[in-house]
This record gives structure tokens, sequence and C-alpha cells, in this order.
């Protein structure tokens, strides 16, 4: 399953763009990119889950290292639609 995170700015600042940098997928979790945005949002993370179960696990992660509010949406590539 594809899942993009938007995180809202808010927390830690420089210290949560260093993280982002440093992000490791754990166990099950495939990242693709991360990027980081101007706007409503600070940045985004686009990455696989074997299951939403590790999907919440990665983004509730994420969430308490950066201090930033995460929004997590599922995404289907649209040529599978």
């Amino acid at each position: 399953m594809l899942f993009m995170s938007l995180l809202s700015p808010i927390g830690k600042g420089r210290e949560a763009i260093d993280y982002l940098k440093k992000l490791k997928a754990p166990k099950g979790i495939t990242i693709h990119d991360v990027y980081v945005t101007f706007g409503q949002y600070d940045g985004v993370v686009v990455f696989e889950a074997l299951n939403p179960k590790k999907a919440m696990s990665f983004v509730v992660d994420i969430g308490i290292e950066t201090g930033y509010i995460v929004e997590t949406l599922s995404a289907v590539p649209a040529k599978d639609v």
C-alpha cells in the first residue's frame, strides 16, 4: 500500500528537518522519497507499507520525533484506477 504523509509546521523547526533528511525505513516500510515543501505543509513523506498497522506505527514515530502534525493519505496510482 502506498501512503503520503503531510507534515504541518509546528514543533522542532530545523531539528525536524534534520530528522527528515536522515529518516530511515523500519522493517515493513519502503520510503520512496521525502520532500520539504512551501505552504500549508512543511514536508511530505511518500512511502509503502505492508499493511495499515505498519504505516500507522511509522507515522506516529514521525510525528513524535518531529513534533509536527501528520496527516496521512493512502494513494493509488492513477493507472490502477
